[in-house]
């Protein structure tokens, strides 16, 4: 009973709730993602641009929350630059995550963001605090989950079919991951667990999103073609999901922000992120079911490895986040 009360108990608390919305907006994100990418045919370029612009979206909602809750936006100047080093970097993981969904699709790529409470392990065994045995171990069983996820069937000349390791998927989340937890733990540090502080340093990460977008538009000749031609031909459907997609990667991105802010530590609030996984697979499953194709659609053998893969990733993440 006492376990069961303490479980509640967790379950209840602020951090925690905010996480779960934040993975299944994420586990959302991450269709809407492969939907522009697969059906609609846009290019990453086009979305790392847009997303960039939404850095002025992020920018005018801090402002106003803080207008209305009285919060100051003036942050010391090396905090500001922190902030918005955060923005950079919360435009620059999205590049290696778009190409490892264009790969493979959601239901591949998504997953594999459980990954970032191990580097968020590695992260504070840096800074002196070393992880016990058995946390060691759940990060291991999130990293078996991830290779089985990125395992996919080939067919050779003679129609014999086989498993693979998609190194190169598993490359492009490796870095997108690392990237997000370094993002979790420069934001937590700059707004110093405190919600005003969240206000700015999200005003300030907002600009520094804003900033990178335009500087890749910018410099980067191939994806200001892409986004060019984007706005010339785009239809209010297309855009209209653009938009969508971008409330949902920002408000889960945001949310696990102030999780983080509210929250006892990077690590254990990023390891509640394994209902994302399971979001994923339950939204696969209902496209599927309505005959709605997408990358992860496969055989049994496939689903099976997929659903398996989820079930490592959420064991490793909840022993993770237990035993602290």
């Amino acid at each position: 009973m006492d376990i069961l009360n303490s479980t509640l108990g967790l379950l209840r608390e602020p951090w925690v709730i905010l996480v779960l919305v934040a993975s299944i907006m994420f586990a959302v994100g991450n269709f809407t993602d492969e939907l522009l990418l697969v059906k609609y045919e846009q290019d990453v370029g086009t979305l790392v641009i847009i997303s960039g612009l939404f850095g002025l979206v992020l920018m005018v909602i801090f402002a106003v929350t803080a207008f209305f809750t009285g919060s100051n936006l003036d942050l010391p100047q090396g905090t500001a630059l922190q902030a918005i080093g955060v923005g950079v970097l919360e435009q620059l993981w999205v590049i290696p995550y778009l190409y490892a969904t264009k790969r493979r699709g959601a239901m591949i790529a998504g997953p594999l963001f459980q990954g970032v409470p191990v580097i968020a392990l590695g992260l504070e065994a840096f800074f002196g605090v070393i992880p016990p045995l058995v946390q060691v171990g759940g990060a291991l069983l999130i990293v078996f989950g991830g290779i089985l996820l990125s395992i996919e069937k080939e067919e050779d000349e003679e129609g014999k079919t086989s498993h693979t390791i998609d190194w190169i998927t598993v490359g492009l989340m490796t870095v997108s991951v690392t990237l997000i937890a370094l993002i979790y733990v420069l934001f937590k540090d700059a707004a110093e667990g405190d919600a005003a502080g969240y206000v700015a340093v999200g005003f300030w990460s907002g600009l520094g999103i804003f900033l990178t977008g335009f500087a890749i538009w910018l410099v980067w000749t191939p994806y200001r073609r892409s986004f060019n031609k984007f706005m010339r031909n785009a239809d209010g459907k297309a855009i209209g999901i653009q938009l969508f997609n971008e409330v949902m990667d920002a408000g889960g991105a945001y949310l696990t922000h102030l999780a983080n802010v509210i929250g006892p530590s990077v690590m254990i609030v990023t390891a509640f992120n394994a209902s994302q996984p399971i979001a994923i697979a339950l939204i696969g499953g209902l496209l599927a079911l309505f005959g709605v194709k997408h990358a992860a659609t496969g055989g049994k053998t496939q689903w099976l490895l997929i659903f398996g893969a989820i079930f490592f990733i959420a064991v490793g993440t909840v022993v993770v986040a237990l035993y602290v």
